[in-house]
């Protein structure tokens, strides 16, 4: 029986060479936060609990984590002074508790790039072990600022020591601590206990828990990992974006192998989490983010930004369109220039067109927006026509209130629907008119008001203005 596993991780620091007031896990990496990312190949394991640790702006790294994983019951352990790493795990062993006996897996809140098969090996070589304790090393190109790991003579784990307390020969070496840890929970409290601050930084160092491993004399594993470049972490705007540019690279070249065209990879950016189907067309500039999942044969024209969104098949989105947390069906064409806010559902062969702004709105198969339109908190039929300048006129400045429009409508250009209000099917409605009650199917409905005309009005008026600086300006043709 494998033994019950928890799982830690660090997110309490500020991050100073971010050069922000945010705190380093909040940053985001293609559309994500960088404390999410790190946490969901973590819980992949089914760890618990998961603990995580806070310090510097508390309560948004807790939001965001929740955030990123509201089913996993997370626990929160608030590091009040950052004294390092071992003091943070110090921390979240409180919150798990003394009971707990099985492993505890630790890892940083600033690794986005780890993948859950990669934690997924290194838990059963682990176990396969018989270890006590196991961290990830790793021979990157540039071991840079890393803890080096240390091997004695028979080539068996030593220490990992900080670049910074390392000597010239220490640095030398090319094995480096990856920053994840996986312990039993007694052996972990037992070594922390044991920490002290007599180094360079004056900090509780969780990397000298292997050193006190050894002296107690048990079984230390290090897994060599297969990929180093998985447990890059992000100390710097710099690497930030070297990192957001590998990942996209590296998602591009697999959308494009499965059969996607992208015009410009370099200005396409995509999620790991989105899903593109084959032939679809991105255009340049253009970003998709979330879990979003555009059908096949779908052409995206450029420019256009795209968060949770599902395209159906053979849709187009022309240029400049702005869509988040709705459902665009087949067949539909969209733009250019249209914002589709969230809730907005459209279930197939529908035109939004330029300039028209959606919110909560259900359009059902073969209705259409053409342009210039407001549709908030609406309801609307198949195969109905909404003109020019209609507004649904939904807020009375407390409440959001509904209209629903029926099939097969005619909606004339320039009316207002007063919320709520219901048209029946078949309706249809007049330019110009101000919806204030329910409308039967197959009704004609006009609010239009009589027409009058002044003769010779304009003359006149300019008369009494003739001694205007304007109208002066206007005869001396400026």
């Amino acid at each position: 029986m494998e033994p019950q596993l928890a799982a830690v991780v660090l997110a309490a620091g500020l991050g100073s060479r971010m050069r922000s007031e945010r705190a380093k896990v909040l940053h985001e990496i293609a559309g994500r936060a960088l404390l999410a990312r790190a946490l969901e190949p973590i819980a992949s394991l089914a760890p618990a609990p998961i603990v995580v640790v806070v310090g510097y702006q508390a309560e948004a790294v807790e939001a965001a984590a929740r955030a990123a994983l509201p089913q996993a019951g997370m626990r929160f352990a608030r590091q009040a002074e950052q004294r390092g790493t071992g003091d943070a795990a110090r921390t979240a062993l409180d919150a798990i508790g003394p009971d707990f006996g099985g492993e505890i897996l630790i890892g940083c809140g600033d690794m986005p790039l780890i993948a859950a098969a990669t934690l997924g090996a290194f838990v059963r070589a682990h176990r396969a072990a018989g270890a006590a304790l196991s961290f990830i090393s790793a021979e990157p190109d540039d071991p840079a600022a890393y803890g080096r790991v240390v091997r004695d003579a028979s080539g068996a784990v030593a220490a990992i020591v900080e670049a910074r307390d390392a000597t010239p020969a220490t640095l030398a070496l090319g094995e480096i601590n990856a920053g994840v840890y996986l312990a039993e929970a007694a052996l972990l409290r037992a070594a922390i206990g044991e920490l002290r601050a007599d180094n360079a930084q004056h900090e509780y160092y969780l990397t000298d828990i292997v050193a006190i491993a050894r002296r107690r004399g048990v079984r230390i594993h290090a897994w060599r990992a297969p990929a180093a470049a998985e447990f890059a972490g992000v100390n710097s705007r710099e690497e930030m974006a070297r990192m957001e540019e590998s990942i996209r690279q590296n998602i591009n070249r697999r959308l494009m192998a499965a059969g996607v065209t992208l015009i410009d990879p370099a200005t396409a950016y995509i999620a790991p989490e989105a899903e593109i189907g084959r032939d679809a067309v991105i255009g340049p500039n253009v970003r998709i983010l979330g879990r979003s999942r555009i059908g096949a044969g779908v052409v995206i024209e450029g420019t256009a930004w795209l968060d949770g969104v599902v395209v159906g098949e053979r849709s187009r989105l022309k240029i400049c369109v702005r869509a988040e947390n709705c459902e665009i069906g087949p067949d539909c064409e969209i733009g250019p220039f249209a914002n589709l806010r969230e809730g907005t559902a459209l279930e197939g062969h529908n035109r939004i067109g330029n300039f028209v702004e959606t919110k909560k709105a259900r359009l059902g198969r073969g209705s259409k927006a053409s342009h210039l339109s407001y549709l908030g908190d609406a309801i609307i039929g198949r195969e109905t026509n909404i003109g020019c300048g209609v507004i649904t006129v939904n807020y009375d400045g407390y409440d959001k209130h509904v209209t629903k429009i029926g099939d097969r409508c005619m909606v004339g250009c320039d009316t207002q629907l007063i919320a709520p209000v219901t048209v029946g099917d078949d309706v249809y409605v007049a330019s110009g008119t101000t919806i204030v009650r329910d409308v039967a199917a197959g009704a004609l409905v006009v609010s239009q008001h009589p027409q009058r005309e002044k003769p010779g009005w304009t003359a006149a008026w300019r008369d009494r203005h003739a001694n205007h600086p304007k109208a002066q300006k206007h005869d001396a043709g400026e």
